[in-house]
């Protein structure tokens, strides 16, 4: 386990650094999501790969005329690891405790939906909520505050912007990413892969609005 942790933990953080140096500043966002998401499958993967290398190494001819066996009882211990019985226990309960907060924020989402007449609209269908909110995205249902629907408020860009994330399911690559973090609680690294991720939905959605509307400025 210590050596699957140490493998995937190295190849994260070099991917992670890779993406920030050479990858980030550069418009190829189509790339850059799938570099990402990439980038996360092949680290949890790559301590399963293993390179046998066959040595064929001469013997020298053992003589057996001289040799006297010996036979030692084998004394078995029966000793318990308390740490690491600790260390699984706390693991198993964070883990339980992150996996319940996961799925209750997908029902209460998936509530919020139900609960409310979509609207119709392009690929994707439009939930208004009472409270103050930005436009958000989840799955093919954007939310959008109730009053500034009605009042005409949100412009046709935001609109846009957010009918992009709908249609290049950008829900999937934070799910995929929350799923990992809920696993794997203890590893940092992810905090940072989820932010990467964000920013270059952000920037896929701002590049549809330029290509949309050539007035906007990127």
């Amino acid at each position: 386990m210590n050596d699957f942790l140490i493998k995937s933990t190295i190849t994260l953080l070099v991917l992670l650094a890779v993406y920030h140096l050479f990858l980030e500043k550069e418009k190829m966002h189509v790339f850059n999501r799938f570099y990402l998401l990439f980038s996360l499958a092949f680290s949890f993967v790559i301590p399963f790969i293993t390179i046998e290398v066959i040595e064929e190494i001469a013997q020298a001819p053992i003589e057996t005329e001289n040799i006297e066996i010996l036979q030692v009882g084998a004394v078995v211990l029966d000793e318990t690891d308390y740490l690491s019985l600790a260390l699984w226990t706390l693991y198993a309960v964070v883990t339980l405790l992150l996996a319940i907060r996961f799925i209750i924020n997908i029902v209460k989402i998936s509530s919020k939906m139900k609960s409310k007449t979509p609207i119709d609209y392009k690929n994707a269908k439009l939930i208004l909520v009472p409270e103050k909110t930005l436009p958000h995205t989840f799955l093919n249902v954007i939310f959008i505050n109730e009053a500034q629907y009605h009042s005409r408020k949100i412009e046709a860009e935001l609109y846009t912007h957010e009918l992009t994330h709908v249609i290049q399911k950008h829900t999937l690559d934070i799910l995929f990413i929350e799923i990992l973090k809920t696993i794997f609680w203890f590893n940092p690294i992810l905090i940072f892969y989820k932010k990467a991720i964000q920013l270059n939905h952000e920037f896929l959605a701002d590049e549809k609005v330029v290509t949309s509307y050539n007035n906007v400025p990127f």
